[in-house]
């Protein structure tokens, strides 16, 4: 059984979230079926206004790749990402930060203290008017 942080140690992680999002949770993922059992996602959609706005969140620059191609190089950057516990964040969420696009990994729930996602950005699409 886990026991429940205490009040000092969330204060502490309260003062680490110095970062603002928005959530857009995935609506509907549609898919190909080529036979022999190979299935594949061909398109996602998320709606036009976020699911949750200003969510309060760190976000810690795991690696960052820069790959030359025609016209412009793309970037594929992968994140690590605190929210406070109770923030509902899902597989495939798409996050918004600073006005650039990523998109989730398997949230997990450390220790009942707090939630730690890996985000994703990749491709020249990820920029957000």
């Amino acid at each position: 059984m886990m026991s429940r942080p205490n009040r000092q140690s969330i204060n502490n992680f309260e003062r680490l979230l110095n970062h603002k999002c928005d959530i857009y949770h995935i609506t509907d993922v549609q898919t190909k079926d080529y036979g022999y059992g190979v299935v594949t996602n061909t398109e996602s959609t998320y709606p036009s206004e976020p699911d949750l706005v200003n969510v309060s969140c760190h976000f810690q620059k795991e690696s960052i790749n820069v790959v030359q191609s025609t016209p412009q190089q793309n970037i594929e950057a992968r994140l690590k990402v605190d929210f406070p516990l109770g923030t509902d964040v899902r597989l495939n969420d798409k996050i918004i930060y600073n006005g650039l696009s990523y998109y989730a990994e398997v949230p997990s729930n450390v220790r009942n203290h707090h939630i730690t996602v890996y985000c994703q950005r990749k491709g020249q699409d990820s920029y957000v008017d």
